[in-house]
Order: structure tokens, then sequence, then C-alpha cells
């Protein structure tokens, strides 16, 4: 009975713990446009908690990659500052920029990883991956007149009939639950007013440990059909240190408690 009882109180501590426990929000990685005054290229790592920047299928002849102002041609996702401006590529091939987590990480329970983009034209494709390895895991694209979101075709007028706007911007945002769950969240404000699509449970095939902006097939690599990205961040949500010190004690002070009632 005494062992029941035992019992019965450290799991109902446990799970007391567990529903009133504080939590605190820590950055693991962030990055923007300002922390390339000089040059954004390939092998460049500004910010802190990505690796460096890859480009796969850049041709410094016909392709673009640089900081820019995002106005000239699209929404305004522009860092602050004197240098301002945001993170632009352009081709008529195809240009793909790619980054993973520092140390080898990939996404994991509690984090939430976000940016935002812009763009006008819809020729060609532009968009967004998350990956595993040289997997692509979750999509978001633009191309041929279409809106796609994790497979789910914003533009279909029978649904959400995302139309064609020259000043959207979009916030993507990815909540991870594990590493290999998800819920996916993105929202467009523009000149027409704004919208918003969530996907709450989103199955992943493998962890997310790295992800790649690209652009393909546009008609030439002019502003209007670039794809500019800013505002890369991660954070992740833990458990005060405090809470674990504070449970740690009350199972340290039941089991005193206990021996001394069995020795008695």
């Amino acid at each position: 009975m005494e062992r029941f009882s035992f019992y019965f109180l450290l799991n109902s501590m446990l799970f007391t713990a567990g529903l009133v426990h504080s939590q605190s929000v820590i950055n693991i990685a962030t990055d923007v446009s300002t922390n390339y005054v000089s040059e954004w290229a390939n092998g460049s790592n500004g910010g802190s908690g990505f690796n460096p920047w890859g480009f796969d299928g850049y041709d410094a002849a016909v392709d673009t990659a640089e900081i820019a102002d995002s106005t000239i041609s699209a929404g305004n996702i522009n860092s602050a500052g004197v240098n301002g401006g945001a993170f632009r590529i352009a081709s008529d091939n195809y240009l793909d920029v790619i980054r993973s987590f520092d140390s080898g990480r990939s996404l994991l329970a509690g984090d939430v990883f976000s940016f935002s983009m812009t763009l006008n034209y819809r020729n060609g494709n532009k968009g967004f991956d998350l990956r595993n390895a040289g997997n692509t895991l979750f999509n978001f694209n633009v191309g041929n007149d279409t809106y796609t979101f994790g497979g789910v075709n914003l533009s279909d007028t029978s649904g959400e009939n995302w139309g064609y706007v020259s000043d959207g911007v979009y916030h993507l945002n990815f909540e991870f639950t594990s590493h290999l769950s998800m819920s996916a969240k993105i929202e467009r404000t523009s000149s027409s007013g704004s919208e918003s699509f969530e996907i709450p449970n989103v199955a992943l095939t493998g962890p997310v440990d790295n992800f790649k902006f690209y652009v393909s097939d546009t008609d030439d690599d002019s502003p209007q059909n670039s794809l500019y990205f800013n505002n890369l961040n991660i954070t992740s949500t833990v458990p005060e240190p405090s809470v674990y010190g504070l449970v740690l004690g009350f199972i340290a002070a039941i089991l005193v408690r206990f021996h001394r009632t069995r020795a008695n």
C-alpha cells in the first residue's frame, strides 16, 4: 500500500509539473541581408547557427545572386538600416542556394523555422524546399500562374483562390512537434489584402537537415523575375532549468521520506 501511494504521488507530481512548467524561447540560428555588406556569394556565412551558403548552377554571366532592394519589383522585405535590401536570386536556367544547420543539426521538436519571401512574375519556377540531404520533404513553389504549398494549389478558384499580386510578401512558418512532424503556415500580405493557409499535421519522411531557395527557367534575370527572401530565424522552446531542479528536488524528498517510512 505504501509503495502504491509513493508511486501514485510521484506520478501525480511529475504530471502536474509537466502541465504547469514554464518555458523559455532560445535562438538557434538567424541571418539577415545586412550581414553581407560587401558580398553574398558561394561560401558566404553570415549570421549564426548555419553552415555556409552553397550555390548550385550559378553562372555569373547570366545569373544573379546579390543583396538588392526588393521594392524595385516586388514587396518590401528589406532589412532596416543603411545597407538594407534582401537576398535576391534570378536565373533563366536554374540557380539553387542551399544551406544546412551548424554542427550537423536537424530541426527537432520545439523548433520554429521562419523567414520572409517576395516575388512578382510567376513565369518559370521560384520557391523553397525543406530537405533531408538532397531529398525534398516540403515545398512552396510559384510557377505557371500557380502558388503551391505542401502540394496544395492555393490558386484553385474553388479553394483558397490566391490570385496574382505583384507586391506579395510571404511569411512562412514551420513549427516542429518532432523531428518527423510539423505544422506549416504561410501568410501573404499585399496592396490587395491578406491571406493565410495552414497545414496542421505534416508527416515528414526524414529529418530536416538543410533547405533550399531556387529559381529556374524564367525569361531572364530581371528584377521582376527574381525571388527575394530575408529574415531567416530558428528558435526553440525549452523548459526553464529551474523546473528540472524543482522536480528533482521533490523526487529526492519523496525518496528520502519513503525510505525512512520503510525503515521504521
